[in-house]
């Protein structure tokens, strides 16, 4: 069985190396698993996910602070040597990597850390940390023309990165052929907020940022199907509901933060938006039609179906009609939540 273990070992934290083994090659074999949720042969579990056994003086924001806390405290594991993710994302992939490369916490663990935080939650508070983000993102995105099994394809790409990880902590520039693209379109939205050209309107009592992107941004560098980066965003509200108007197109989205357990905050309940859908889409003067992805969806959007397809109402009454529709849910029972109360959602 290929372990991906080359280079990769660091003495565990009740006394022996860790290895990484992917997901799809565990075959049950007890393991430590890192940011996601307990499978066959998971025997500790080092996770922000909602409904994950992380021991409760271990909680923290993210999965890769969760791992530093557990290094830091020589927390006992049982007696396995494996590590392994089952899904690959920036906080995963830097979870893992502290947990199996000898020395990388003590050199790079802080930097790690706000990397990870730009993955998950779009927040850049260092711009290092962010082209590392940027980067790692780049790794996945070049891996996904290439299909395969979801367990397998979250192997190949998290073993790519951990070839790289130790290097790029210490100097993200060498790696700019894998950040500039996503840095380009983040740095562009940062000055569109700066100068005006896209606007953020806080409503705090509905925890919810409006933000207008204007005309003459839309031919700016892009990232995904928006013409503004949510770290531009995410980085300048607190607000952990946005909405997003772009001409004729509306998305509204919770964030990441209001699906995982938080320790630093207790975000307000995400609420079904399923009615309010419904009641766009009766509004609509032409054959546009909306959909709620879910209370329970990572980052449930509220959006309309199509790519391509553009609203015929007014910006302020969209505005209005969530936060009507945000006012009224919030006195009631939440529809997802994460700390033990709410239904289940389609993650």
């Amino acid at each position: 069985m290929t372990s991906w273990s080359r280079g990769r070992r660091r003495r565990g934290l009740s006394g022996h190396s860790f290895r990484y083994v992917p997901a799809h090659l565990l075959a049950g074999e007890p393991h430590v698993i890192v940011d996601g949720a307990a499978r066959p042969g998971t025997v500790y579990t080092l996770s922000h996910w909602p409904g994950t056994p992380t021991p409760p003086s271990l909680n923290a924001d993210l999965s890769a602070e969760i791992v530093r806390l557990a290094l830091a405290a020589g927390e006992t594991l049982p007696a396995v040597d494996v590590a392994s993710i089952d899904h690959y994302d920036v906080d995963g992939v830097v979870a893992l990597a502290l947990l199996v490369i000898e020395g990388l916490d003590a050199e790079h663990g802080p930097i790690l850390v706000e990397a990870a935080r730009v993955g998950d939650f779009d927040v850049v508070t260092d711009r290092r940390a962010a082209l590392i983000a940027f980067a790692l993102n780049a790794i996945d995105d070049h891996e996904k023309a290439r299909p395969r099994d979801t367990f397998e394809y979250g192997g190949v790409v998290a073993g790519k990165a951990l070839d790289v990880l130790s290097a790029l902590a210490a100097d993200p520039q060498r790696f700019e052929s894998l950040w500039r693209a996503e840095c380009a379109a983040y740095d562009a939205s940062v000055r569109a907020l700066a100068e005006g050209a896209a606007t953020i309107e806080e409503i705090p009592e509905l925890d919810l940022a409006v933000v207008t992107v204007a005309p003459r941004h839309h031919g700016a560098p892009s990232w995904g199907s928006w013409p503004i980066h949510r770290a531009a965003v995410h980085s300048e509200t607190d607000c952990l509901r946005v909405a997003t108007l772009a001409g004729g197109r509306m998305e509204f989205r919770y964030r990441y933060e209001s699906w995982v357990r938080l320790a630093t905050r207790r975000p307000r309940p995400r609420v079904d938006l399923d009615q309010l859908a419904r009641d766009l889409t009766a509004a609509e003067a032409a054959s546009a039609r909306w959909t709620f992805d879910g209370a329970g969806s990572i980052t449930g959007s509220l959006h309309l179906i199509g790519d391509d397809t553009t609203t015929t109402l007014e910006p302020r009454r969209i505005v209005d009609m969530i936060s009507g529709a945000l006012a009224a849910l919030d006195r009631g029972p939440p529809a997802w939540d994460p700390y033990g109360g709410g239904r289940s959602g389609d993650r």
